[in-house]
């Protein structure tokens, strides 16, 4: 889970992370990601299950991600 000033960063960078996003996870559209923008842990989930990642890598590349852009 991740931690809230991480949740928070993640809500206000969305349309800057998402392309890296879809870079790292292949497979994960727009249309997966959109949806969930305000629900950081169901876009993880989703990410997840679409891509067969640990939900831990998942939210591993995303505080990388956030805390790179």
């Amino acid at each position: 889970m991740l931690d809230p000033q991480t949740r928070q960063q993640l809500q206000t960078k969305f349309q800057q992370v998402k392309p890296q996003l879809k870079q790292r996870f292949s497979g994960v559209t727009d249309q997966d990601l959109d949806p969930w923008r305000s629900d950081p842990d169901q876009l993880i989930e989703t990410i997840s299950t679409k891509t067969g990642q640990p939900i831990a890598k998942v939210e591993s590349e995303i505080r990388t991600l956030v805390g790179s852009v």
